[in-house]
C-alpha cells in the first residue's frame, strides 16, 4: 500500500499546506481518508477520481469540506466520459443535517454509504474495518483500519485521550498509524479533551506496538520540530505529515518515498 498526505493542518488550510486527508492506493483501488479544505489541491483528479472511495471519519468541516469539490468533478468527468465508475463515499450517520446536505446533493457521479462500527468493506485484496474514537459531543468520530497482503494502515480521525486503550487494541501491530496530535504539552490543555498532544499519540503508537507512528493535525502556525521532539521522548519511529509525503508498507516494513 501506497499513502500520500494531501492535508496534515487544522483548523484551516494555510500556506501550502491543507485540511487533513490521506490517499492511500492498493492496486487498482483508491481509498480517500478524509478531504479537509485545500487538499484535493495535491489529488490527481485526472488519474484517482474513477471509482474512488472516500471515508468520512467525522463531520466536522476541517474534515470534509472539499467532498463537495470531488462530488462536482465527479459530475462533470462522468459527463464528458472521462469517468464511468461512481464514487463511493462513506459516511458517519450524524450529525443528521449535515449527513442530508451531503446525500442529497444532485450534481454529482457517486453512492452514499452511511457505516458504523460494524461495517467491513472489501474491495479487492484490501479490507476496511472501523472502530469508534470519542472526540466531541456533537459528532461521531471512527478511526479506520485498512489491511491489505497482511500490511495495515490505521487513520485515527481526532479523538481524546478518554480513549486511548480502545484505539492502542485496533491499531495492534499495524504497520503504520496516522494519529493526529493537533496539541502540545506546553499549550496547557487538560489531559483529557477532544484532541491529543503530540505525547499521547506517541503513547498510543507504543502501547499499541505499531511501526511507524504519522503525526498529523497540526495548528498551522505552530514549529513542527515541537511535535516530533514530543512524540519521540514516549515512541522512537515518528515521521510528521506534510503535504506531497508519501510512505509505502511493504514486506512488514515502512519505507518513506520522499518529497
Amino acid at each position: 500500500m501506497k499513502l500520500k498526505v494531501l492535508g496534515s493542518v487544522s483548523p484551516f488550510a494555510h500556506c501550502n499546506s491543507a485540511c487533513p486527508s490521506y490517499l492511500i492506493k492498493s492496486g487498482k483501488t483508491r481509498i480517500l481518508l478524509d478531504c479537509g479544505s485545500g487538499s484535493h489541491r495535491f489529488f490527481d483528479m485526472q488519474a484517482d477520481l474513477d471509482g474512488l472511495i472516500v471515508i468520512i471519519s467525522h463531520l466536522h468541516k476541517d474534515h470534509y469540506n472539499d467532498l463537495f469539490n470531488y462530488l462536482y468533478t465527479s459530475f462533470a468527468f462522468h459527463n464528458l466520459g472521462l469517468i464511468s465508475n461512481k464514487i463511493q463515499i462513506y459516511l458517519p450517520n450524524c450529525p443528521k443535517d449535515i449527513v442530508n446536505t451531503i446525500v442529497n446533493e444532485k450534481n454529482c457521479f457517486a453512492d452514499f454509504h452511511i457505516y458504523n462500527e460494524s461495517t467491513i468493506i472489501n474491495i479487492e485484496n484490501t479490507q476496511i474495518s472501523f472502530c469508534e474514537i470519542k472526540h466531541s459531543k456533537d459528532v461521531i468520530n471512527f478511526a479506520s483500519k485498512i489491511e491489505c497482503r497482511g500490511n495495515s494502515i490505521v487513520y485515527s480521525g481526532d479523538v481524546s485521550f478518554v480513549d486511548c486503550d480502545k484505539l492502542s487494541q485496533f491499531a495492534s501491530k499495524s504497520d503504520l498509524l496516522i494519529c493526529e496530535s493537533s496539541l502540545l504539552v506546553d499549550h496547557n490543555f487538560p489531559e483529557i479533551c477532544n484532541h491529543l498532544t503530540a505525547k499521547q499519540a506517541g503513547i498510543i503508537a507504543k502501547n499499541a506496538k505499531v511501526k511507524k507512528l504519522l503525526l498529523t493535525h497540526f495548528w498551522p502556525d505552530e514549529d513542527l520540530t515541537k511535535y516530533v521532539n514530543e512524540a519521540c521522548q514516549e515512541f522512537d519511529n515518528v515521521v510528521l505529515a506534510k503535504e506531497n509525503l508519501e510512505l509505502e508498507t511493504e514486506h512488514k516494513y515502512v519505507k518513506d518515498l520522499g518529497l
